[in-house]
C-alpha cells in the first residue's frame, strides 16, 4: 500500500485504482456479448411479432399496443443497447486490426464512449419527447 492510502483505504477503491486498464479488454468482451444477447433476442421477437401480425386486426391492436410509452421506452434501449454494440465492436476490431495499442486503447475507449453518448441523446431526446411526453 501506498503511504496516501492510509490503514482505512477503501480496498474495492484501491484494487480499481491497480486495476483501472488492465480489464478493460474483459469489460468490453462482456458488454460486446451482453449486447449482442440482447439483440438476437429482440430480433426473435421482432420476427415472431412480423409474423404473427398477418390478420389486419391484429396488426391494428399491435400498432395501438406498440404506440403505448413502455414501448417507447423500449425502443430508447434498444437505441443505446444497437449504439453500444456497434461502437464497441468497431473498437475492437480497430484493436484487433493493431491500431489500438497501448495508451491507444484508454483513447478508443473514451471516443467510443463519447461518440456513443453523443448518439444516443441525438436519438433519444426526440423519440422521448415525441414518443412519450406527446403520447395522447
Amino acid at each position: 500500500m501506498s503511504s496516501s492510502a492510509g490503514p482505512n483505504a477503501n480496498p474495492i477503491i484501491l484494487a480499481a485504482r491497480k486495476y483501472a486498464w488492465r480489464y478493460v479488454g474483459n469489460v468490453a468482451f462482456w458488454i460486446q456479448r451482453f449486447t449482442g444477447l440482447a439483440l438476437v433476442a429482440y430480433l426473435i421477437v421482432h420476427v415472431h411479432t412480423i409474423h404473427d401480425l398477418r390478420d389486419p386486426e391484429t396488426f391494428d391492436a399491435a400498432l395501438a399496443m406498440f404506440g403505448k410509452p413502455l414501448f417507447k421506452l423500449a425502443e430508447i434501449g434498444l437505441l443505446a443497447t444497437v449504439i453500444l454494440h456497434a461502437l464497441n465492436g468497431i473498437r475492437l476490431t480497430m484493436i484487433d486490426l493493431g491500431v489500438g495499442l497501448t495508451r491507444q486503447r484508454q483513447a478508443f475507449w473514451y471516443f467510443a464512449i463519447g461518440l456513443g453518448a453523443v448518439l444516443f441523446l441525438a436519438g433519444a431526446i426526440p423519440m422521448f419527447i415525441y414518443g412519450i411526453l406527446r403520447h395522447s
